[in-house]
């Protein structure tokens, strides 16, 4: 997650608007042989349209930042941009996929929800199936409709989730559950399973029950 949002970071400064004062990055947008470029200047709004198997492509010079999709829109006056179907957001670190990518200067969201895929330094994979949304300011975030977190040890699930990278948490809502090699924690509907990122440690608010697996060994009687 952490990866995601630093990707996240990049594009969203290098965008016209919202660039620091010092030193700009160019951004490029590549629109594939018979694709669609829409472009007002009155009202500074570009739309870029690409199709199946060519899709329009975002590069932000010297980042290794591309992000590919077959719609692809800019309001600039509003800071706004909008990726559409076949979303890929990706780096030599991280994996974004999804039907839907919104970044304003505020907020990050998957409004359809999708799946994150980071790779160094430590593989973590989410899938969101319904919304998801990250605050910039904050470093704050959410997401609601289940999902599933892999870890390189467990496996986290719920319907809701929220959490804060600056203090390294995932905290999971509607019948919470969280899974290891040798065991699971199930919660019930209201209970809260809160991980702990940094250190590995989950705590649980509410009605729990725990399964222990342990492996059988053969005793010198052959029992």
């Amino acid at each position: 997650m952490i990866l995601f949002v630093t990707v996240v970071l990049v594009l969203v400064s290098a965008l016209p608007g919202w660039a620091a004062e010092k030193g700009r990055e160019e951004v490029e947008v590549v629109v594939p042989p018979q694709g669609l470029t829409e472009l007002d200047l009155e009202k500074e709004f570009c739309v870029y349209w690409g199709y199946p198997g060519a899709p329009v492509e975002v590069i932000v010079a010297g980042s290794g930042l591309r992000l590919t999709a077959l719609k692809i829109s800019y309001d600039q006056r509003n800071q706004l941009l909008t990726a559409e179907k076949a979303v890929r957001l990706e780096t030599g670190k991280m994996v974004v996929t999804g039907e839907t990518l919104v970044l304003t200067s505020e907020l990050v969201r998957l409004p359809e929800g999708g799946e994150i895929t980071t790779i160094e330094p430590e593989r973590l994979r989410m899938v969101v199936k319904g919304p998801f949304s990250y605050h910039l300011e904050e470093e704050t975030f959410q997401g609601e409709g289940g999902f599933t977190l892999w870890g390189s040890e467990w496996v986290m699930e719920g319907e809701r989730f929220d959490g804060s990278l600056r203090e390294e948490q995932v905290t999971a809502m509607g019948s919470p559950v969280i899974r290891w090699e040798n065991g699971m924690m199930v919660g019930e509907a209201g209970t809260v399973i809160t991980y702990d990122l940094a250190s590995g440690q989950a705590t649980a608010e509410g009605p729990t029950k725990t399964r222990f697996y342990q492996n059988r060994g053969v005793h010198s009687s052959g029992d």
